[in-house]
């Protein structure tokens, strides 16, 4: 089995150790791949570190197109870090998916983001931390005060229902 990860038998709760963060990248890439395939969109996962984009996802005629940024979580965070503000890709066809909790039992929880809205949460949070004096700390929040209103419910809805 895996170093760090251990799993008990016959009915028993998944006991996990934290995996590295490149395996739980890799893993929540595939995820999103497979639920995305499931759905009916050609998905190409890029190779590791490249820029930008981890996915591009394809209508089957080949007419439209995404450009997926995925951003992990092992356990159920309300948070996920984040480029500055001014490096997060907002073009028409840039999106982020947000993986978290994938040690738990049940299927990971996604989030779907667009490009656009997903700077302006950052540069939110970045401004409101300049101003406070605190260190740079790009992230998108789902969830609390320093999330957008309705931000976990409006995600979570534009994952779920994202179709050809």
């Amino acid at each position: 089995m895996a170093e760090g990860y251990r799993v008990q038998r016959r009915g028993a709760a998944m006991k996990s150790k934290k995996i590295s963060n490149d395996l739980a990248g890799a893993a929540g890439v595939h995820y999103a791949c497979f639920e995305l395939s499931r759905r009916g969109l050609v998905v190409l996962p890029t190779i590791r570190n490249t820029p930008g984009y981890d996915i591009l996802a394809i209508s089957p005629d080949g007419r439209r197109h995404w450009n997926l940024q995925v951003k992990t979580g092992q356990r159920r965070p309300s948070f996920w870090l984040m480029p500055t503000w001014k490096k997060i890709r907002h073009g028409e066809h840039d999106c982020y998916v947000l993986v978290r909790g994938l040690l738990d039992e049940d299927p990971p929880e996604c989030f779907l983001v667009r490009g656009k809205e997903a700077r302006m949460a950052v540069k939110r949070i970045q401004d409101d931390q300049r101003k406070n004096g605190r260190k740079n700390f790009p992230c998108i929040y789902v969830k609390g005060k320093h999330a957008p209103k309705g931000a976990e419910e409006r995600w979570s809805k534009a994952w779920g229902t994202w179709r050809v």
